[in-house]
């Protein structure tokens, strides 16, 4: 296997490990009740926050980590040249994409974990004995649907990158 081959294994190893944490630290919060009683931003914020930060330093060292091995890959480097550059500009309009997301649901979470505790019963949500902000569930679907692109991103990564070195 190639380092870019490890390295994307490697991140999607990380993502399922630090998001799935975090869900899993989340369903537990909400179906004990504290998410509820203690509000978002106290029972959560502060994992939410380790989580994003966790994951983009994985990122930056798992990625650090495929420049550093890769160099010695040169031979193949060079035959696909073309093809790495389009993926780098792939991967860049993606982080772009990812940041405007992580922007959008950032903004989400802090309304939501500020809106007040009647939000989700106003809303008429089913959820609202457990999570008791609509927002908030509003913004974890999202997170939700982010990690999955990811995940899913990461499988084509993958699939590719396997095809190309057979």
């Amino acid at each position: 296997m190639t380092p870019r081959i490890v390295g994307t294994w490697g991140e999607l190893a990380a993502t399922i490990l630090i998001w799935g944490f975090y869900f899993l630290r989340l369903i537990q919060s909400a179906g004990s009740g504290y998410l509820a009683e203690a509000g978002f931003a106290r029972a959560m914020g502060l994992h939410f926050g380790l989580s994003v930060a966790a994951s983009i330093l994985a990122a930056i060292l798992i990625g650090f980590a495929v420049e550093l091995f890769d160099k010695r890959d040169r031979r193949s480097r060079r035959n696909d040249a073309e093809a790495w550059a389009g993926l780098r500009a792939t991967r860049l309009a993606h982080g772009v994409t990812v940041a405007a997301l992580m922007i959008l649901i950032g903004l989400g979470l802090a309304l939501g974990a500020f809106a007040g505790l009647g939000t989700a019963e106003r809303a008429g949500t089913m959820l609202a004995g457990l999570m008791d902000n609509g927002l908030v569930l509003a913004a974890h679907i999202g997170v939700l649907v982010l990690i999955l692109a990811e995940i899913a991103h990461y499988g084509a990564l993958i699939t590719y990158l396997s095809a190309g070195r057979r």
